[in-house]
């Protein structure tokens, strides 16, 4: 006797939520590897450290947070119209994330006009 695994799609809500997951991966990605990159911030002599929201404030001037918030606003609005217009169905939760992560990518490249 043999023993078949039925798989179950995900409910829309699961893959919207794993696909937009993948699309935060996507647009934190490239930022955390400019910051790792680059210097930390330095404190200027005699005055206290930076605190971690001064240096999350310096990080989204430096790099242009509001350019990578807009992508995300367009990836998301784009993503839910996909998923809910053709009905893309995903198994586990890792397919939605891939799947959201390549859809930010390729958001990120027609913006930008690469």
């Amino acid at each position: 006797m043999t023993h078949q695994s039925v798989s179950i799609a995900m409910s829309f809500g699961e893959t919207l939520f794993w696909f937009f997951v993948g699309i935060l991966i996507s647009v934190a990605f490239p930022i955390a590897v400019k910051t790792l990159r680059k210097k930390g911030l330095e404190a200027r002599p005699k005055e206290p450290p930076p605190t971690l929201t001064q240096r999350i404030l310096d990080a989204w001037h430096r790099y242009g947070g509001n350019k990578y918030l807009a992508l995300l606003i367009a990836a998301v609005v784009v993503a839910v119209v996909l998923v809910f217009l053709l009905g893309l169905q995903f198994y586990t939760p890792r397919d939605a994330a891939l799947a959201g992560i390549g859809w930010e990518s390729l958001v990120n490249k027609l913006y930008s006009g690469q």
